[in-house]
Parts: C-alpha cells; sequence; structure tokens
C-alpha cells in the first residue's frame, strides 16, 4: 500500500457549507458534520478520491446500496489501520511525512478491534462513543467513529486454526482503515454529510471544495455514468477488441472444467455419507486479464446488477469490487440479525421461463433443506454470544429477485449478552455458515482439501463498524479482486460456488456456480455466450 504524502497539509479554497459540531463528550477528536448539496455519492466517489495523494491516493472505501437500502458512504483520509498477514498483525498510523509507521505484533485484528471497541463503547461516561446527526434531518447516521474494512475466508481458516494448503493471497487477510473523513448519503432523505474528525489539515475542505466543483460540472444529472464515458478506464493506449456488439472482449481462465467441479462434488457427498459433514459449500476460481479499469466495472454492476451490498475498495495497489446481495451481519443497540442465502436458480430469457424457475426454486426440496441447516447452524453460532431465549428466525426461504439469479434467504435474530462487543459476535460467526458448512470446522477442512486455490478475500466479509458497536456487514461473493493501480485493467480473481447436500447434481452445481460469475464477466467484458469453456 502507499501513503499519502506532504501535500495533505494544503487548506483548499473556502466553501459555504457549515460545520456543525457533533459531540463535546468525546473530547477533542469530536467529528464535525457538514450538509452538501444533494448528489448520489457513488458517481462522485472517484473524484473525490483524487482529493488524496496524487501518487497513492491512500486508500478509499464505498459501500453503496443499489437494492433496497438506505445509506451509502464512502471513507476517505485513512489517519489508521490494521492489517492481518497470517498470524501478524500491523497496527499502523499515518505518520507527519505521509508514511504508515507502527508495529508489528503475533495475534488478531480483531482482538485489537475488540479492545478498542470496547474502550469507546460507553463504559466511562469520558469515553462514550460519538453520535452524529444528519443536520437536515435530525436523525442519527450509522457511522460516526470507527472503522470500514473485510475479513477474509482465509482469515477465519486461521481462527479456526486450519492450516491452509494453498499459497496465500497476496492481499491482506484483514484489513480495517479508520478514515478521517466519511461522507453519508440518505437516500431515502436525499441528504448528503460530510462527518469529519479533521485530523488531516485540510481534507474536509479539499472534500467540499471538490464536491461543489463536480457536482456543478455535472448539473443536477444523476445515475450511472454511461458506457461510452466508462471506457475511459479502459488501459491507455490499449486496442481493446470487440465483438459485433460493440462488448470489449477479455479473456479467462478456470482452476476447474466441469468434470474437476463434478468430481469434488462427489467427493464432498462421499465424505456426507461417511458422517464427517451434513451440507458445506464448493467453489471455483476464475482468472481475468480484462483492459477495464476496477472503477469502471464497479458502475457497470452498478449498471447491470445492482444489488444491496456493493462496495468498492482501493487500497493503492489492490482493489476489492463487490455486489454482494447477502447480509453478513447487522447490528443496532445490541441487536444482532445475519440473513444466510441458499438456493439460486438463473433468471429466465422471457416471463414464462422467469415464473418457472421461480417456482422451481421456491418448491426445490434439496434447496430449502439446505437453507434450513443453514439457518440452524446460524442460530447456533449466535446462541454462543446471545442473551439466552432471544435467538429467532423472523424469516425462512423468503424468495428474492436480482437481475440475473433468484435467490432464497433467512433471517435470524437475537440480542447480544451483556459484556459482548460486536467484535465477539464477528469471531462466534465468522466465516459466515452459509458459505462453509456444517459442522464448520469439518466443513472449512474438508473445503480446503479438495478446493483447487485460496479462497482469499472470497466469501469472507465486508462493511463498517461503528464506535457504538452498531455495524453492517455483507458476505463477499458476486465480487472480484484486482491487482494493481486502480487506473488500469490488468489480472483480476472471481470466485463462484454453491451450497453442496446428498441431494446435489454435480453438473447442476458446476452450471449454478458459473451463473453466479455471469454478471462478473460481463462487466468486464467477457463473452460467456459460447458456454463455460467446459
Amino acid at each position: 500500500m502507499t501513503g499519502m504524502d506532504d501535500a495533505m497539509g494544503t487548506t483548499a479554497s473556502n466553501s459555504s457549507a457549515t460545520a456543525v459540531s457533533v459531540s463535546d463528550a468525546y473530547g477533542p477528536s469530536a467529528p464535525s458534520v457538514t450538509p452538501l448539496p444533494y448528489h448520489p455519492v457513488a458517481d462522485m466517489a472517484d473524484a473525490l478520491a483524487e482529493t488524496m495523494s496524487a501518487d497513492g491516493r491512500g486508500a478509499m472505501m464505498l459501500l453503496h446500496s443499489a437494492r433496497g437500502g438506505r445509506y451509502t458512504m464512502l471513507g476517505l483520509h485513512p489517519y489508521r489501520r490494521l492489517l492481518q498477514i497470517g498470524d501478524r498483525v500491523r497496527d499502523e498510523s499515518l505518520a507527519a511525512d505521509g508514511r504508515w509507521r507502527g508495529a508489528t505484533v503475533e495475534g488478531d485484528a480483531l482482538a485489537l478491534l475488540g479492545e478498542w471497541l470496547s474502550e469507546r463503547s460507553g463504559r466511562s461516561a469520558d469515553m462514550a462513543a460519538p453520535v452524529a446527526s444528519d443536520p437536515v434531518t435530525g436523525e442519527r447516521l450509522p457511522l460516526a467513529d470507527g472503522v470500514m474494512g473485510f475479513m477474509s475466508y482465509d482469515d477465519g481458516l486461521r481462527r479456526e486454526g486450519i492450516r491452509s494448503r494453498h499459497s496465500r493471497s497476496a492481499i491482506p487477510d484483514a484489513a480495517w482503515w479508520w478514515f478521517d473523513d466519511i461522507l453519508i448519503e440518505d437516500m431515502l432523505a436525499g441528504t448528503v454529510t460530510l462527518v469529519s474528525h479533521r485530523r488531516m489539515p485540510g481534507g474536509a475542505e479539499r472534500i467540499i471544495e471538490r464536491w461543489n466543483s463536480r457536482r456543478r460540472q455535472r448539473g443536477t444529472a444523476t445515475g450511472v455514468p454511461s458506457v461510452h464515458d466508462m471506457m475511459d478506464g479502459i488501459m491507455p493506449g490499449a486496442v481493446p477488441r470487440r465483438d459485433g456488439h460493440g462488448t470489449t472482449i477479455a479473456g479467462w481462465s478456470s482452476d476447474h472444467d466441469r468434470a474437476s467441479y463434478c468430481e469434488g462434488i462427489r467427493a464432498l457427498c462421499g465424505r456426507m455419507r461417511d458422517g464427517d459433514i451434513y451440507v458445506t459449500n464448493y467453489s471455483l476460481r476464475l482468472r481475468v486479464r480484462s483492459l477495464i479499469a476496477p472503477p469502471v466495472m464497479f458502475n457497470r454492476l452498478r449498471s447491470d446488477n445492482p444489488s444491496p451490498f456493493m462496495a468498492y475498495l482501493d487500497a493503492g495497489d489492490w482493489q476489492i469490487i463487490s455486489s454482494s446481495p447477502e447480509r453478513f451481519l447487522e447490528s443496532r443497540g445490541g441487536h444482532v440479525v445475519t440473513q444466510p442465502i441458499k438456493g439460486t436458480r438463473p433468471r429466465g430469457r422471457d416471463v414464462a421461463e422467469d415464473d418457472r424457475l421461480r417456482g422451481e426454486l421456491e418448491h426445490s426440496f434439496k434447496d430449502r433443506s439446505e437453507l434450513l441447516m443453514i439457518t440452524d447452524l446460524e442460530r447456533n453460532d449466535l446462541s454462543r454470544i446471545a442473551m439466552p431465549g432471544t435467538v429467532s428466525t423472523t424469516g425462512f426461504a423468503e424468495l428474492e429477485a436480482y437481475p440475473h439469479v433468484f435467490h432464497l434467504v433467512s433471517t435470524v435474530e437475537a440480542d447480544v449478552s451483556p459484556g459482548r462487543t460486536i467484535a465477539d459476535v464477528l469471531a462466534a460467526l465468522s466465516p459466515g455458515g452459509s458459505i462453509t458448512g456444517a459442522p464448520k470446522h469439518s466443513a472449512m477442512t474438508l473445503i480446503d482439501r479438495y478446493e483447487h486455490s485460496a479462497r482469499g478475500a472470497y466469501t469472507g466479509s465486508l462493511g463498517y463498524i461503528d464506535a457504538s458497536g452498531d455495524c453492517d456487514l455483507s458476505i463477499l461473493i458476486r465480487m472480484a479482486i484486482h491487482q494493481g493501480n486502480a487506473a488500469v485493467g490488468g489480472a483480476y480473481s472471481i470466485g463462484g460456488g454453491g451450497g453442496v447436500t446428498l441431494d446435489s447434481d454435480p453438473d447442476f452445481e458446476y452450471d449454478e456456480a458459473m451463473q453466479k460469475t455471469e454478471a462478473l464477466l460481463s462487466a468486464l467484458g467477457c463473452d460467456t455466450r459460447k458456454g463455460w469453456h467446459d
């Protein structure tokens, strides 16, 4: 990762926006809130990232709900980070010279985060977590002081004591950033608020100036940039090959063909017959070479595959692009919710086929039984940190429709026991049951044995955690990892998979895994019309 340079001390010209003090109880680090003229934050993210250093831009993270959610958040100007790399944690702060400095220790980033949350959780009046309110509506904003980041699936292997046979990913196993400036868009109220801790001299002022300047340039138009605009993100100097429909073509390969994937499914079913596990998850990895740059891919997904938990994380020399439909964990005032997904069908080519596939999923014994087992696993995991008698299933096998697929979803809720932090909850639930299996430890051991590549961030979790303990994190599915500078395309890694039970048909499971990658491949310009190269 690259840090921010000395230019961070430069102050931008004054803006007419007015900052409002938030909390006297939090001392000198109290954030301020500034209302900004309304414009969708996701449309402005890349331009605002340019307010950071020109050579590395630090890290930035966008959480965007493109379907059904209320808030979009953009974190800029990080000042502290925790990076989990194997069994070691790098706890670093941004120094005055723009470089990251700190200590590397044996340990667990989630445990360190838990210690920070305990200090900020209101155990004493002088350390109460700050609360920021929308200056227009007066409603509490979801994030006033906290972290944004992710935990990988491989980090879950480490915490389960499972040593993977695969080479580890090139990106950290977990990464959490404290951002000095956070833009929060309330899509219901039509407001945008800048929450700033003002540790970076002039940072908030530059954001306000850039916001007003870009908004004037764009006028009052909203929405996703056009394909023609997005094509500006293709590699400079590259000449993309196009098919007859004008789509940019990219190349891809897989660590499985149909035969090897089906062989893995049959091996796992054999372990089920032996009684080692009773449900699991199996996946493959695609390697893609594309001219499409990561921000362009994200905007294409916003347009073609809008999802409740979209995310774009730029860490400087690697990026995560996600259009996840699945909530891993939400916490509000000590009440937690998880919503596992199991059961998938593709959307039909016409209304009749769409209705047939919907009905097929709704009445599938295999998919409903698979979801029932995972729902039970989530109930058991939550019971480890919940107040007795509060774990409940408030929704089961509810059908959700997305542009490319149908899903079945359950909802499990609980009240967290006093004395527990959200870090304890994450430790109990991670990795999510829907992408591991049951019993979880045995399922993860067998996943590592039979899958052909490390999962890395794929099937981990990503989102934000407020100092109050409130949070919202998604499961990292329908996601890609890009290695390199965000300004150009290059190498991407994509995962796809699905649940496995004794009733699984191996060929069907392979088709489902590939169907789940289709929107991502399309966003990168891959031509899947000729099939899955199997």
